[in-house]
C-alpha cells in the first residue's frame, strides 16, 4: 500500500524479542511488535551552532525540531528571509513524558538503588552526565532550543494534552495571533518516544492492536498503533500572509476545544463532549457543518473511540441538515499510525 508505514520494530532502535508475548497479560512484557518510526536523519549540529561532543547529552528529539524548524522555514520562503523574529512565538506540544535518552539516565540513576555497585562496563553502555544532560533531556526545552538557535523573541513553550497536543498547539498559536501577542507562530507536535517503556505503557492499558494495524471505523478495529513524527507549520494573520506574499497552504476559520467533564472513565471519550467542541468552532467560524464534505477524524481505531467520533460526527450532520453522502470521512492513521 503506497504510504503505509507501519512496520515491526527495527532493530537499531530496540529488540522487541526481549519484550514481546502474545499474551496480553504477560507480566512486563508487550503484546504488539509494530509501529511507525523515522528514518535517520542526517544532522549537522554545526549548522545550529551546537559543538558536534554535546550530540550524546541531547535527546535527539530536540535535534530533529531544529532540523525540522529550518526546513518549515525554508518550505515558507523565510530561511533566508527578513521576517519579524522578535515577534515570533514557538508553541508546540510533547507528551509522554523523558524520550530515550533521558529514560537511559533515569535507569543509570536508579540502578545503584535497586542492584547497588554499578560496574564499569555498565556504566560505559549508559550515557554520561555532563552539564548539558538535564536540559538536553527536557521536553519544556524543545521550544526553547528553537526560540534559542533561531533567535526568535516571541513566547515558546512545549504544551502536553495527550493525543490533543499538536492541535492544542495551533489553538494556542491562532489565540496569539488573534490577540496581537506575535505575528508569526511556529506549531506543530513532536512525537519519538517509541521506547520499550512507551509499549509497556500503551500494553498495560490494553490500547494496541495486536495485528499493528489501525483499523480506523473498521469493525475488525482492535486497537491502535503508535509511531513517531514531526509535524510543524508556520502560521500568520491572512492580511499580513498576504501582504508579505506568502504562500498559503490554507486558511483556519477556528479552532475550539472542550472536555468531556464526568464521564464514564477517564479514558472513555464521550460524544456530548465532543459536539461541544465541534459546535463551538463551527460557531466561531460562522457557518454550517451542512458544508463539510471532508472529516478528517482522530481514528485511533479503538472500539469506544471511533463509536464516540463517528456519533458525533454523524449527529452533527443530522442536526444541521446535510445532505445524505455529502461528507467522507477516514483518517491518516491507517497509514501513519498514532503521533501527537
Amino acid at each position: 500500500m503506497s504510504g503505509y508505514a507501519i512496520t515491526e520494530i527495527p532493530s537499531y532502535r530496540w529488540d522487541w524479542r526481549l519484550y514481546y508475548d502474545s499474551n496480553r497479560h504477560a507480566r512486563d512484557k508487550v503484546y504488539s511488535k509494530w509501529g511507525g518510526f523515522l528514518d535517520d536523519v542526517p544532522f549537522d549540529p554545526l549548522e545550529f551552532g551546537i559543538p558536534p561532543k554535546s550530540l550524546k547529552s541531547i535527546e535527539p528529539l530536540q535535534l530533529l525540531t531544529l532540523e525540522a524548524v529550518l526546513r518549515v522555514l525554508e518550505n515558507a520562503g523565510y530561511a533566508n528571509r527578513n521576517f519579524d523574529r522578535e515577534n515570533t512565538s514557538v508553541i508546540l506540544g510533547a507528551g509522554g513524558g523523558i524520550a530515550d535518552l533521558g529514560q537511559q539516565y533515569a535507569t543509570r540513576s536508579e540502578i545503584p538503588r535497586f542492584v547497588g555497585e554499578v560496574t564499569e562496563q555498565t556504566k560505559e553502555r549508559l550515557p554520561e552526565w555532563t552539564e548539558e544532560s538535564f536540559p538536553g533531556l527536557l521536553l519544556n526545552v524543545i521550544a526553547g532550543r528553537v526560540t534559542n538557535r533561531f533567535n526568535f523573541g516571541g513566547s515558546n513553550f512545549t504544551v502536553d494534552a495527550a493525543c490533543a497536543s499538536s492541535l492544542a498547539t495551533i489553538d494556542l498559536a491562532v489565540q496569539q495571533l488573534e490577540t496581537g501577542r506575535c505575528n508569526v507562530a511556529i506549531a506543530g507536535g513532536v512525537d519519538t518516544c517509541q521506547s520499550p517503556f512507551a509499549y509497556l505503557c500503551f500494553s498495560k492499558t490494553q490500547a494496541l492492536s495486536p495485528q499493528g494495524k489501525a483499523r480506523t471505523f473498521d469493525r475488525e478495529a482492535d486497537g491502535i498503533v503508535i509511531s513517531e513524527g514531526i509535524a510543524i507549520v508556520v502560521l500568520k494573520r491572512l492580511a499580513d500572509a498576504e501582504r508579505d506574499g506568502d504562500r498559503i497552504y490554507g486558511i483556519i476559520k477556528a479552532v475550539a476545544s472542550s472536555s468531556d467533564g464526568k464521564a464514564l472513565g477517564l479514558t472513555a471519550p464521550l460524544s456530548t463532549g465532543q459536539q461541544r467542541a465541534v459546535n463551538r468552532a463551527y460557531r466561531k467560524a460562522g457557518f454550517s457543518p451542512n458544508t463539510l464534505a471532508l472529516y478528517e477524524a482522530h481514528g485511533t481505531g479503538t472500539v469506544a473511540g471511533d463509536r464516540a467520533e463517528l456519533e458525533t460526527l454523524l449527529r452533527t450532520l443530522v442536526t444541521n441538515q446535510a445532505a445524505p453522502n455529502s461528507c467522507a470521512i477516514g483518517s491518516v492513521k491507517t497509514l501513519i499510525g498514532h503521533i501527537l
